[in-house]
Parts: C-alpha cells; sequence; structure tokens
C-alpha cells in the first residue's frame, strides 16, 4: 500500500527509483540525491505486504518484525518536478508484479513522464578504475542520455525489469543506467561506481550536487579493499611455498595440522576456498527463495537453475537441487488420485 503523505500537486514529474541489488549503486546515488537536494517527505510505501516474513534472531534470541515503510521524496528543481524512492528491502519475487502494480498505479496518478533506475555490470575492471556506464529504454523514442553509449547486450533482473515492462505497457518512458563494478566488490557498497552517474545526472538536470562525502566514502572503500587484498596476498604467499616445497620433494604431501593442532600447509583446493570471493548475500536471498518456490511449484526450477548457473554455484547447490524433483515425483501420484 502507497500512503501520500504531502498535498503537493506534483507536474508531470520525473522518478528516480532503486532496490538493493549488487553493489548498492542505485541506493547510494539516490541517498547522495536525497542528502544534497533535501527533498521532502511525499509518501510512503508500506513494504510488508510484499516480502515473505521472517523473523529476526539475534543474539540467540526471537523477535517479532515491526513495519516497514520505504519512503518517497519530493523535490522541485530548475527542470521541473522529481521523486526518490531508495528501498531498503527487495520485494520477494512472488509479490513483484503485486509490487510494481501499485507503484506503475501510483506514477500514473501523477502523471509521471520518466522513470529512472539503475543496474550494476559486473567487469575486470579494478575498484581504482573509472567505470564505464551505458543505458537501456524502454522505448526507442526517449530522448535522454544520448551522450551515454547504449547497453548492447546484458540482463535486466529482480523488480527493476518488471517496473520498467509494466511502464512501457502504460506509455510511461522508463530509463536504466548500467554501471560497471569490479567482480571483486559485488557484495560491496561501490562509491565510485557513483561518480559517473552523479556526474551524469548533475549535467542532465542542472542538481547542485557536490562529491566531498563520496571522495571520502571512496578513500574508506580504497582501505578496506587494501585489507583484503593484503590478506590474500598472505595467503596466496603461504600457497605458493608451500607448492615450491612440493615441488623439490614430490614425496612430501600436503599437511593441515599435526596432533598438536599445528598448521603445517594447505592444499590447492583449501586455498581456493579461503580466497574465493562469497556469493552476494542478495544473491543468496533470492536462491533461498526460488528453492522454497520451486519445492512448492515445480515450474519454478528452471528460474532457479538459471540463477544458479548465472552465479557459477549449481555444483554446489546439485544435490539439493535434485531432490525437487525427487520430491515432486513422489507427491505426483498422490496428487493423481485426488
Amino acid at each position: 500500500m502507497i500512503i501520500q503523505k504531502s498535498k503537493i500537486k506534483t507536474k508531470q514529474p520525473i522518478v528516480f527509483f532503486s532496490w538493493p541489488s549488487i553493489g548498492m549503486i542505485g541506493n547510494y546515488v539516490i541517498n547522495h540525491l536525497i542528502s544534497q537536494l533535501k527533498p521532502s517527505l511525499f509518501a510512503e510505501i508500506e513494504i510488508d505486504e510484499y516480502i515473505v516474513s521472517n523473523t529476526i534472531v539475534e543474539n540467540g534470541i526471537i523477535y517479532s518484525n515491526t513495519s516497514s515503510y520505504d519512503k518517497i521524496y519530493y523535490s522541485k528543481q530548475k527542470q521541473g518536478d522529481f521523486l526518490f524512492i531508495s528501498a531498503n528491502l527487495e520485494p520477494s519475487i512472488i509479490y513483484y508484479k503485486k509490487f510494481a502494480d501499485e507503484l506503475i498505479n501510483f506514477f500514473e496518478q501523477l502523471e509521471v513522464s520518466l522513470i529512472i533506475t539503475f543496474h550494476a555490470l559486473p567487469s575486470y575492471i579494478l575498484h581504482t578504475d573509472y567505470p564505464q556506464i551505458y543505458i537501456a529504454k524502454n522505448m526507442p523514442d526517449i530522448k535522454i542520455f544520448n551522450e551515454v553509449k547504449n547497453l548492447k547486450f546484458g540482463t535486466l533482473e529482480g523488480i527493476n525489469a518488471v517496473l520498467l515492462t509494466l511502464a512501457r505497457d502504460l506509455a510511461i518512458k522508463g530509463v536504466c543506467i548500467f554501471c560497471e563494478i569490479p567482480f571483486y566488490t559485488i557484495d560491496m557498497i561501490n562509491p565510485q561506481a557513483a561518480i559517473p552517474i552523479i556526474e551524469l545526472l548533475k549535467k542532465t538536470f542542472s542538481f547542485d550536487l557536490g562529491f566531498s562525502t563520496i571522495y571520502e566514502d571512496i578513500k574508506k572503500f580504497d582501505e578496506k579493499i587494501k585489507d583484503l587484498f593484503v590478506e590474500i596476498d598472505k595467503k596466496t604467499q603461504k600457497f605458493f611455498k608451500q607448492l615450491n616445497t612440493e615441488i623439490k620433494n614430490p614425496i612430501l604431501k600436503p599437511k593441515k595440522q599435526n596432533l598438536l593442532g599445528i598448521e603445517e600447509g594447505i592444499t590447492f583446493e583449501e586455498l581456493k576456498k579461503q580466497i574465493k570471493f562469497s556469493l552476494p548475500q542478495s544473491a543468496k536471498n533470492k536462491i533461498n527463495e526460488l528453492f522454497k518456490l520451486a519445492s512448492e511449484n515445480i515450474e519454478y526450477a528452471k528460474q532457479l537453475k538459471e540463477e544458479l548457473d548465472k552465479w557459477g554455484v549449481y555444483k554446489e547447490y546439485e544435490d539439493k537441487f535434485l531432490l525437487l524433483f525427487l520430491k515432486n515425483k513422489k507427491t505426483k501420484p498422490e496428487e493423481e488420485k485426488e
């Protein structure tokens, strides 16, 4: 449910919308716009009805969920009216359509002229590189961000895809801004990726925006990455030291710990496990949710398999995935009897 809090009459506003995704680019950009432009509260989205209820456990104590609200902010600028939505929670997959329908109906009532969303492009760049940005439009005749290259090939997923598709069906224009991020930062908030987007928005809409807080965040981000690579370097050095020993004396086998519990070396497979970058929490959540849906309706198995392949983790989930079909096979005769 969307509850309008302000009586302000908007005039064909432009909407900026983001949801928690890899790199958290959209959320970072919109939160920066909100902090700089000081918009006023316009409406609230009661998000509880769009998510599968989970009870929070902290320090061994089970807590009841409190109601959650995403806020919609309004700002009048030189180029017109703007609305900003930085969602704290992504709707559950089964509620994507319901959530998008509510938003689009609300936007239609406000006569929204354009929806702008954001998406990360994991790439082989360094976190110190200046990332490239691209755009994709839900209609070919949209005349904005013409200086930015069109994304030649890629995928748009989640509520982002559903929202922009529904918007097109109702003739509401929509643009998604894609930005490169390093593969090793997919589960981190990436302020470096915000720079080209903020520069683009500042130029296009004449926003009065500063960059000092972004540069401070980039400095902290850089220190965090350096600490990460120092740890990886230690583990890599340890591995190569062990590898050289094994080459000189091939009879020796890699050791883990002796009876005294002293670590004497690690195998290559163990090293890979230790330095492997973890699957983003957002991806884990989506995979777990798809498993739950597929256990209730096997038709979701195809979408689940695509998600596992996309992240290259099918082997890790293979047994659990195949069990879905065994379970479905066992319940089928009972369903046919009925």
